[in-house]
């Protein structure tokens, strides 16, 4: 017989539709249900998928405005046939483009045992286990839903899979491909500057180095609205159970394959967990709400209440994690218990909300930093990860020891800051920033006179006036960096500070002779006394006069007709500077 093709009914995109789906197709070929993916799967004559040229027998397709490619089939007696008692096996199944797989099932259906393997490059690998899924949603949180599933494993780019199931098969058994499509910028996304955020009062850390939601390319339309809880107690860390040998550029597409299955597949709100981890060292943003904030994750059953859910990219029951993962687990763990006042060497104690594990409402012991196994049946976060949490502990510990030792030592000053100008009224001051230990510590500037600060006088710059006029002036530097303890420097701006006098001359001319009288007064507002001399000189003909009341008066006899020049030099007195003043008198 030749081959023939099936054109299958679309059927609505996720949740789906619990109604019945076909059972047969007429003439005997069997009708397939696929839910938000292709609308043809070619069969052979014996009901196994092929592709006919240039066409894989099961085609992904993109919802509306989507960039990941995804199909939804369910694998009943057509394409999971019997395989012996309590075991099913599927054809070697031919596809388009792919490079993540799940199966899910509706609830209270028994949980399979699954195992696929996947065609890379031509070539058919190993058979590989998917986990049943234990990170999920609360029953109470308002976003769980009655389907179940597996880990969504990344596989790489595959063109066919095949699906083997022992124990029980659910009714409702559906394979999920799904291929996040790659974006040019998933390439340069891991290299943008990390979002810095805030440090929240009281904590000791800095924020570490956090890539946000839209360096991975999280569509938002897709997620609910977070909610947040009043503390946390643990920090819970899993692994993806995914392949190992990503590179960094595979990254944001593989985090959007999880949103996307989390958020339409299994119906929550958003991606499960707060942060995940690559076997590069970089730490992502998962779940929106603030990476700051005490955002409820979807990681870890029964225990979301109270804590934050760190999730290593890759599969570590098979390799052991770098020093580079280790480092930004412990840094974002450290970090967000140091928010809370929380040890990571220490243990808590946490009431269940209810897991596979812990009854609801049993109180556990467990350490501050977990294992996803510690409160579910599962072998999350993988065995080699597990063993390597004591270390994680021990770097978090470290991160708030040396954070609190160094907030014990002041900022210090490299440079002594400077102050330029006179502390003359009138004049202005200005401020040679100095330099500290560490580099990013900021200077504030407060200018005092005579130990008092001057209010609102807080610039890199400072008018001197009348009211400073005898008083010392000084600069109060405060070099302050989140976390340690201020340093601090006083430096001398000049003092007591003096004021230029103001002269007035007023000479008059007569026949032959000029009569000139002067006055030396202090600025208005300063009340300052005038004493002193001042020397009157018309040409080369100089008077020394005693000020009296700050006045002064002389004449010039046996002019010649015409103008003539009138200086007046004033020696200073108290804290008057020295001055000098012109102008001229006609004579008849």
């Amino acid at each position: 017989m030749g081959l023939m093709w099936l054109t299958l009914e679309r059927m609505p995109l996720e949740p789906v539709d619990r109604r019945p789906f076909l059972k047969a197709f007429a003439g005997g070929a069997a009708a397939l249900a696929v839910v938000g993916g292709a609308s043809r799967v070619f069969l052979n004559p014996d009901g196994s998928p092929v592709g006919p040229t240039g066409l894989p027998g099961l085609q992904l397709s993109a919802e509306s405005g989507s960039d990941v490619d995804s199909l939804h089939v369910i694998l009943g007696d057509e394409l999971l046939p019997a395989a012996g008692r309590g075991r099913w096996r599927s054809a070697r199944l031919p596809t388009s483009t792919h490079s993540m797989v799940a199966l899910t099932w509706t609830e209270p259906a028994p949980t399979p045992l699954v195992h696929v393997r996947s065609r890379v490059s031509g070539e058919w690998g190993p058979w590989m286990r998917l986990p049943a899924l234990h990170d999920v949603a609360d029953p109470d949180s308002g976003e769980a839903t009655d389907v179940s599933g597996t880990d969504l494993v990344w596989i790489g780019r595959a063109d066919g899979i095949q699906v083997q199931v022992r124990g029980k098969r659910p009714d409702d058994l559906r394979l999920l491909l799904l291929h996040p499509r790659p974006h040019a910028r998933d390439r340069t996304a891991g290299k943008a500057a990390p979002t810095l955020l805030r440090r929240r009062a009281g904590a000791v850390l800095s924020t570490p180095e956090i890539l946000n939601r839209t360096a991975w390319g999280a569509d938002e339309s897709w997620r609910g609205k977070p909610t947040y809880i009043e503390t946390i107690d643990q920090v819970h860390v899993h692994h993806t159970v995914t392949r190992n040998d990503y590179t960094p550029e595979d990254v944001p597409a593989l985090i959007r394959g999880m949103y996307r299955y989390h958020t339409k597949t299994l119906g929550w709100s958003d991606i499960g967990y707060n942060f995940l981890v690559d076997r590069f060292g970089r730490t992502w943003t998962g779940r929106a709400g603030g990476a700051s904030r005490s955002v409820r994750g979807a990681h870890t059953l029964g225990f979301n209440a109270r804590s934050t859910g760190v999730s290593a990219i890759g599969n570590y029951d098979q390799v052991t994690p770098s020093g580079a993962t280790l480092d930004a687990i412990a840094a974002v763990a450290a970090w967000k218990l140091d928010l809370f006042g929380r040890d990571p060497l220490g243990t808590t104690t946490v009431v269940s909300e209810g897991s596979d594990r812990f009854r609801g409402g049993k109180s556990v012991s467990l350490p501050v930093i977990d294992g996803h196994r510690d409160t579910n049946q599962t072998s999350c976060p993988g065995s080699l990860l597990y063993a390597a949490l004591p270390d994680i502990r021990q770097r978090a510990r470290t991160r708030l020891d040396q954070a609190t030792a160094a907030a014990q030592a002041p900022v210090a000053v490299v440079r002594a800051t400077a102050v330029a100008g006179a502390a003359v009224m009138g004049q202005s001051l200005t401020v040679t920033p100095g330099a500290y230990t560490p580099g990013d510590a900021v200077a504030s500037y407060a200018w005092t006179c005579d130990g008092v600060a001057v209010p609102g006088a807080t610039g890199s710059s400072y008018q001197v006036g009348a009211a400073d006029v005898g008083r010392v002036l000084a600069l109060v530097v405060t070099a302050a960096r989140a976390g340690l303890a201020s340093g601090t420097e006083t430096v001398a701006a000049g003092g007591p500070v003096t004021a230029p006098p103001v002269i007035t001359i007023e000479p008059v001319g007569r026949r032959r002779k000029a009569v000139v009288r002067v006055r030396v007064a202090a600025p208005d507002g300063t009340g300052l006394p005038v004493t002193g001399q001042v020397v009157v000189g018309s040409r080369s003909r100089n008077k020394t006069l005693t000020l009296v009341d700050g006045q002064a008066r002389t004449r010039f006899t046996r002019l010649r007709p015409g103008r003539h020049p009138v200086k007046v030099d004033y020696s200073g007195g108290g804290l008057l500077l020295p001055a000098r003043a012109r102008a001229s008198v006609r004579v008849s």
